[in-house]
């Protein structure tokens, strides 16, 4: 199930299979989810810190996930001692982008030179879940410089219909 990539997503990716073979997707997700909220900004800075010792570190993470799945104690056991608990909030990240991946719900972002109504916005959606066959979540976004028609993000590809974009392409052309 490799997808290649930054270390967040190999870590998600094991924590997905090892969620498969428990079939516990989504309390892993609520899991890690939580975790990284709560283990941000001073929580990290004192888990980093060299100057206390590894084993409080430990038992200070073991305290705070006594009551989460074995595995992803494991997990957080391992970040502290591989000194990569900063990672987890881009962990829980991948690990939900891949359940949705899984479930076939695909993350949209849509930037539109001016704000739209909100059956405008639902008619982005349903033309885009037509087109991807998937179910699409999507996020809006105003930018004035589009000037006119919008640009779509759904993952990593990026489809750019803008009027700035075919001003753009037309006075290349015109150069050329």
């Amino acid at each position: 199930m490799a997808l290649g990539g930054s270390a967040p997503r190999r870590y998600a990716e094991a924590m997905l299979d090892l969620a498969l073979a428990a079939n516990a997707v989504d309390g892993f997700r609520a899991s890690l989810d939580r975790l990284a909220a709560a283990f941000a900004g001073p929580a990290v800075r004192a888990l980093r810190d060299p100057g206390i010792p590894i084993a409080r570190r430990r038992a200070a993470v073991a305290a705070a996930t006594a009551a989460e799945p074995a595995d992803v104690r494991s997990l957080m056991r391992l970040l502290v001692e591989r000194d990569r608990i900063a990672l987890l909030p881009d962990i829980a990240r991948a690990y939900g982008t891949l359940v949705d991946r899984r479930a076939g719900i695909a993350d949209a972002r849509i930037t539109t030179a001016v704000a739209l109504t909100q059956a405008q916005r639902d008619d982005y959606v349903r033309r885009l879940e037509r087109t991807s066959g998937t179910t699409v979540r999507a996020t809006f976004a105003v930018d004035p410089a589009l000037l006119g028609g919008a640009k779509i993000q759904v993952g990593d590809r990026l489809v750019d219909v803008s009027l700035a974009a075919q001003l753009a392409e037309l006075g290349a052309q015109l150069a050329s």
